[in-house]
């Protein structure tokens, strides 16, 4: 166990997703390289990949060998410690988190379960897909969780892929069902059009029109929370790389060759992948003392404090927050985990002085979403003068797109090396092939 006897006060972050990785950042290095605190991120990988770029990762776009960040190396840069092990149980008398096992693949534990002291605990595990109990999804379908679901996803294509591309098979088509319209799922269709462009190039005997994919969505547009031109405009693009957008289609069960609608259709799929809903863990319902709504998220204030709990703190897509200045519920978005890890980094600093409490306002920047190598569509929020969303679309909206990215690399990293970062990436793609085939 972690002693509380400790001569500095102990601020402990458990997941290490974008908002929890950047809180860290900050707080190591304005308060755990000064010696004002103890920094503590805990996590059961031993690495970071961005979330929204998952979509890359499945389809072998993005190497996660190269643009992963190693907790243990980070944390040495920039003034935290970082403790390997998930989060299982939570003691607010003793004010302790207890962290499972961990082993090795062979099965050796490398490390035991443990206790780990905090001053202040900040949960910030991130949120899963939501299956809303339809039959069939747990045995027959795909997730984008994590990291590994990914690359389960990406060998699944491609061995799908190359199986349809055989001698014996040439003519073969090769169909993928992407349930869910909001950005997860059009990123990915987009994303697994161009995959099959590539493979097509590399070889692959595969026709690129060949392969059926599908977007399945219950409301009446794809990217129900963009304002309805967007979704025109994603819908429109998504038909030009002969994606099928299948709207007000809900799905009564995932079976082992398909998706089977309520209205008495079938979608026939070789790969089907869930990307509709999201739910925190459930295991957070279980900790001692703290309040959980329907959907397992942890319910606080608009300070990000727990209910029911004390000093303990939740953020990002595990928690149930109201904006301080609206009163409305924010959504599971990577833009809101961003500004409450700024906002947290500066009031748990605040809480050291002894300052008082202000609330978390959330300020919207608009959204962007990929579709495609060279496209991709959003609006942008104004920053002065009157409230009004900027649309933008295409080559430009793309290049903002990607800036999202670097501006994640920038706050993990600093400035000048997420520079670095990005010219390494432009070397590297100008020697290694477009997508990672093995």
């Amino acid at each position: 166990m972690l002693s509380r006897n400790a001569a500095l006060p102990r601020i402990v972050i458990v997941g290490g997703g974008a908002g929890g990785l950047e809180l860290a950042t900050r707080l190591g290095r304005t308060l755990g390289a000064r010696h004002r605190a103890q920094i503590v991120l805990v996590d059961g990988s031993p690495t970071h990949i961005w979330k929204p770029l998952l979509h890359e990762v499945a389809t072998g776009a993005l190497n996660t060998g190269e643009d992963e960040v190693n907790y243990f190396a980070h944390g040495y840069r920039n003034g935290y410690d970082f403790e390997f092990g998930y989060m299982t149980g939570l003691d607010q008398a003793q004010r302790t988190i207890r962290l499972s096992a961990i082993q090795s693949q062979d099965g050796n534990e490398l490390s035991p379960a443990r206790d780990v002291s905090y001053d202040w605990l900040v949960i910030a595990v991130g949120a899963q897909a939501n299956d809303f109990g339809t039959p069939g999804v747990a045995e027959h379908a795909m997730f984008l969780n994590t990291p590994a679901d990914a690359e389960k996803l990406r060998h699944r294509v491609l061995e799908q892929a190359f199986r349809a591309s055989g001698a014996a098979a040439p003519a073969r088509a090769l169909s993928i069902a992407i349930v869910g319209g909001g950005a997860t799922g059009v990123e990915l269709a987009a994303e697994l059009n161009h995959t099959m462009c590539e493979l097509h190039h590399y070889g692959a005997r595969l026709q690129p029109e060949r392969v059926r994919i599908s977007v399945i969505e219950g409301a009446e547009r794809i990217l129900a929370a963009a304002p309805p031109s967007l979704s025109a405009y994603a819908e429109e693009q998504l038909a030009g790389k002969r994606i099928q957008v299948l709207t007000n289609s809900l799905v009564a069960a995932v079976e082992a060759d398909g998706v089977a609608l309520k209205d008495g259709r079938k979608i026939e799929a070789d790969i089907t992948v869930w990307a509709a809903g999201v739910k925190a863990p459930a295991w957070l319902a279980t900790l001692d003392g703290l309040e959980v709504n329907r959907v397992n998220q942890l319910v606080v204030d608009t300070r990000l404090h727990c209910a029911g709990g004390d000093c303990i703190y939740a953020m990002g897509d595990c928690a149930a927050a109201p904006d301080g200045d609206s009163g409305r519920m924010l959504s599971a978005t990577a833009q809101v985990a961003h500004q409450q890890a700024r906002y947290l980094a500066e009031e748990l600093a605040r809480r050291l002085d002894d300052k008082p409490a202000r609330p978390f306002v959330f300020k919207p920047q608009g959204m962007m979403v990929s579709l495609g190598k060279h496209t991709a569509v959003g609006s942008l929020a104004a920053v002065v003068g009157p409230k009004r969303d900027y649309h933008v679309e295409g080559r430009g909206a793309k290049l903002i797109y990607a800036s999202l990215y670097r501006m994640h690399q920038a706050a993990v990293h600093g400035w000048v090396l997420a520079v670095l970062l990005f010219i390494g990436d432009k070397l590297r793609r100008a020697a290694r092939p477009a997508l990672k085939l093995h």
